[in-house]
């Protein structure tokens, strides 16, 4: 319990302890990722407080993305598509962790659980802590509880402010498929990212019929696998021995390319939408997304000799892994900031003081957490091979249990993220493409995926416990729909049953194992 609370207060020992991980950095820790990353949420949260604008319009509470107007603005957002820089070295980070693991004769499903964990206790700090404050909010007068969009349409004023949850929601979706990504990168490489590719260009330009527009959607794994397995080039080397030039040959193309398009036709060009539009480029992503995500990681590529000799001073170093250490809660807590302003009529240059305060409050266990120096696996430099065994161990028992918990966390995060957290009722259904749920059944998935995600690696005597409380817990879910007169939908139905009986077989196999030990 003691640990639990923590996680909340604000310590300054977790915050001395970055001057250690600082002064043992490893030789072989790639500075330039660290830095990509730190960059591609920092251009996410500066988007948000130059793009966006809250105002009162006879009456009502008007959101505008200033990009939508601007073609100066459409153009920055080119040079600003931080999650395309994020989600590269997330690829890169990925590769790296399952190495390491890989290298500590590590498991498959050990691998999901460290790489889930690493970025859902900022999260889950956020999400608990956010749901109080929200709900006593919402309980003024003064909170608007929905904003107009430029469209005339209706937009949640909670699932505006949890719009940073669409990164988390991409991140679990990455993690998820590491390890067959992973797998066809050491088997095929360019093949399969050229394959992504043309799949992705082609699922954007395709006209498909009304029935089938649903296939777009597939863009949000296609596109985004495509910027992470570019990250896997760069941990294996790959990318290390291709000449400078290159990188500027290709930004100069990518950039001249968006130029054009801007002259000659009249599309939606910004790539900064937070859903505020019908038409745009990140929901799902498009090519032209795709054609600046590589320009702007080019961009980044050409200029990683000059970062790396800015990054060596020490000094700089330190500054850029103190706000390395709380990024995640900076990020997650940016939109939060920003309602708040002017909910409060605050001036927007308080903003990075209310930024470096919500850091210190919340961000207590994302600095624990925080490392610079690993001892699991080192390398001399980036280009040197890493050891065998290249396959980490596999069970289907532990892999599918660790699969479909970190699954049920995705789903959690994804209500949150479109339904916001309690705001029209903690038992209101809301509809999200296949699989409708209400905030109970969101935040329920998200502490039951963690429970089981983690019982795979640690507390296995807990395992029985957790898993009985898992199946009574989709039951519950189920009677509660009934209880506020919300029919199931078949599918709905099919994936209770599915969860019940997996949940359920695992637990026989688990007793099973059990028993048969103590016979012998």
């Amino acid at each position: 319990m003691k640990q639990i609370i923590n996680l909340f207060l604000p310590n300054f020992k977790s915050m001395r302890s970055v001057f250690t991980e600082v002064a043992n950095t490893s030789i072989s820790r790639e500075r330039f990722i660290d830095f990509t990353k730190l960059v591609g949420l920092l251009f996410l949260i500066i988007n948000s407080f130059t793009l966006l604008r809250l105002q009162d319009s006879g009456g009502e509470l008007f959101v505008t993305n200033l990009s939508v107007k601007s073609q100066s603005l459409m153009v920055t957002t080119w040079f600003t598509a931080g999650m395309s820089l994020f989600f590269f070295s997330i690829g890169f980070n990925n590769l790296i962790a399952w190495y390491s693991n890989v290298g500590r004769d590590g498991s498959q499903w050990n691998y999901l659980v460290d790489r889930i964990n690493t970025l859902l206790g900022p999260v889950i700090v956020w999400i608990f802590s956010s749901t109080i404050v929200l709900n006593l909010l919402t309980r003024s007068e003064n909170f608007p509880n929905y904003l107009t969009t430029s469209e005339d349409g209706i937009m949640p004023s909670i699932e505006f402010i949890l719009w940073p949850l669409w990164l988390v929601s991409i991140y679990l979706v990455m993690v998820l498929f590491a390890p067959f990504t992973i797998y066809m990168h050491k088997k095929y490489p360019y093949a399969t990212v050229l394959s992504l590719i043309t799949v992705t260009v082609l699922i954007d330009n395709i006209d498909f019929s009304l029935s089938f527009s649903y296939l777009k959607l597939f863009n949000y794994l296609f596109f985004w696998i495509v910027i992470h397995q570019i990250g896997y080039f760069f941990a294996d080397g790959k990318i290390q021995k291709v000449n400078l030039n290159v990188f500027r040959y290709i930004t100069v193309f990518t950039y001249g390319y968006l130029f054009y398009q801007m002259s000659v036709s009249e599309s939606y060009l910004s790539l900064a939408s937070y859903r505020l539009t019908s038409l745009n480029n990140e929901d799902p992503p498009t090519t032209m997304y795709l054609i600046a995500s590589i320009g702007l990681i080019c961009l980044f590529l050409s200029l990683k000799n000059i970062i790396e000799n800015i990054l060596a001073n020490q000094k700089i170093w330190l500054l850029i892994s103190h706000i390395h250490s709380n990024i995640y809660t900076i990020y997650l807590w940016h939109i939060f900031v920003f309602f708040t302003i002017y909910l409060f009529g605050l001036k927007m240059y308080y903003a990075p003081l209310i930024l470096l305060i919500t850091a210190f409050i919340f961000g207590n266990y994302e600095r624990n957490m925080f490392k610079l120096s690993s001892n699991l696996v080192k390398r001399v430099n980036p280009l040197q091979p890493w050891p065998s065994p290249i396959k980490a161990r596999f069970s289907i028992n532990n892999f599918a249990l660790a699969w479909f918990s970190a699954l049920l966390v995705l789903l959690g995060v994804i209500h949150l993220t479109l339904g916001g957290i309690g705001q029209d009722g903690f038992f209101t259904i809301r509809e999200f493409y296949f699989l409708r749920s209400n905030t109970f059944e969101g935040i329920g998935r998200i502490f039951i995926g963690l429970l089981l995600l983690n019982i795979t690696v640690r507390g296995l005597k807990y395992k029985k416990r957790i898993l009985a409380g898992s199946i009574l817990f989709v039951i519950l879910t189920m009677y509660t729909r009934n209880l506020i007169n919300e029919n199931l939908t078949s599918f709905e139905i099919y994936f209770s049953l599915i969860t019940i009986a997996l949940f359920t077989l695992i637990l026989v196999q688990n007793s099973n194992y059990k028993q048969k030990t103590k016979v012998q």
